[in-house]
């Protein structure tokens, strides 16, 4: 049974404090009709295990990460060793959106999206400049229903130990909530004909795993913010860049509901670092995206490109792969070059497969200034393969 909540498109008057925390959304597209409710989901998943000594302080994280950073074979501390077995029962904050207006069956084809590590459900359906990064504005517009969920841990879902959830977490999530939209679950009266998975940063490792796994929960795969390349992954310095910190201790009032496994960075400065480039970007645009992020798992951070040499090799349907040129996190700031291989050896069977450079942008390709282009892009690909 979904628990629901009234689509107002009011904002809450204290966004310090309740901004995305809410399962209400602050807006709601003015094209779309959208409905918000809890998923009732039940998980029993292997999941590597967080063994090294958990902090307790900002002092202890800070050892952490340097001794997880150092020169490798200098004793290196590992972190995650082994697997174990987690089950629970969870709620997942969602939110359907359907064109109000434009039907031509393609709303019958529900875009199925899942956020990365930093934002939350809003980065799809931003109410910052809706005209220029609100994604499922676009789509609508378009004639898409699109169904996007914060992840466990964030927004307004079940918050989950930090140090005990990794992305395979958010994999069976994700497997969990496409298999049951194929059933007809979850989008009221809109009954999906066609599920189409899409991913950003870490959803877009995470979905391209489910789908390695699971080719039937889908009819197509769009990763944004990916690169299957690891030698432009590089982790040890994203881990410095990040600057990270435990996040009930940076923000109390916000994120005092999540353990100290729970991290993000401290300043608009380190998303800049790693999301943004000038002059593709705004300011004000990464003032606002820093308003609405939310904490990572340290599993999550630790693990977010795990699956970048996993082979989809069992795909067959249409996958899309779009990034910035300059993505800093996996790219190392420059993908032409990089970004083609291992993607089209790993998708070998895809039909088709398209792999798109998106020029001037970084990691945050829905907030710069040529985002638009970049969702042309998505439904274009869709349409001209028959979705």
């Amino acid at each position: 049974m979904l628990r629901t909540t009234l689509a107002t498109g009011c904002s809450p008057k204290n966004p310090a404090v309740s901004y995305y925390n809410a399962l209400a959304q602050t807006f709601y597209p003015p094209n779309g009709e959208c409905s918000d409710f809890y998923v009732p989901i039940s998980l029993d998943y292997e999941q590597p295990e967080f063994t090294a000594t958990k902090w307790s302080n900002s002092f202890e994280l800070q050892d952490f990460l340097s001794s997880l950073t150092a020169r490798p074979g200098s004793n290196n501390l590992t972190a995650l060793t082994g697997t174990k077995r987690t089950k629970g029962e969870f709620e997942i904050a969602a939110s359907f959106c359907t064109p109000r207006v434009k039907k031509d069956g393609k709303e019958k084809i529900v875009i199925v999206a899942t956020h990365g590590i930093g934002p939350g459900r809003a980065h799809w359906n931003p109410s910052f400049r809706p005209n220029d990064f609100n994604f499922v504005q676009f789509a609508l517009d378009k004639g898409y229903s699109v169904f996007f969920y914060d992840r466990l841990g964030c927004g307004a879902s079940t918050k989950i130990d930090g140090f005990d959830t990794t992305l395979d977490t958010a994999k069976v999530v994700l497997q969990s909530l496409a298999k049951n939209i194929k059933k007809g679950k979850y989008t009221g009266k809109i009954k999906a004909k066609k599920v189409v998975v899409m991913g950003f940063s870490f959803g877009s490792y995470t979905t391209h795993k489910a789908i390695a796994e699971t080719p039937e929960i889908a009819d197509a795969v769009i990763l944004t913010g990916i690169g299957l390349n690891e030698t432009g992954i590089n982790l040890n310095g994203l881990v410095r860049s990040f600057v990270p910190r435990i996040a009930n201790v940076e923000n109390p009032a916000l994120y005092g509901d999540r353990n100290n496994g729970y991290l993000t960075w401290p300043s608009v400065f380190d998303l800049i670092m790693n999301y943004f480039k000038a002059p593709s970007f705004a300011p004000e645009t990464a003032e606002w995206a820093e308003s609405a992020k939310e904490p990572f798992s340290a599993g999550e951070f630790l693990t977010f490109a795990s699956p970048a040499s996993i082979s989809a090799d069992k795909w067959d349907k249409p996958a899309l792969h779009i990034t910035g040129e300059r993505d800093y996190i996996v790219c190392d700031g420059s993908c032409p070059g990089i970004f083609e291989e291992p993607a089209r050896t790993l998708y070998a069977n895809a039909k088709p497969l398209q792999l798109t450079i998106h020029p001037g942008a970084s990691h945050h390709l829905n907030f710069h200034t040529n985002a638009t282009g970049a969702f042309g892009v998505i439904t274009d690909f869709l349409s001209k393969n028959g979705l």
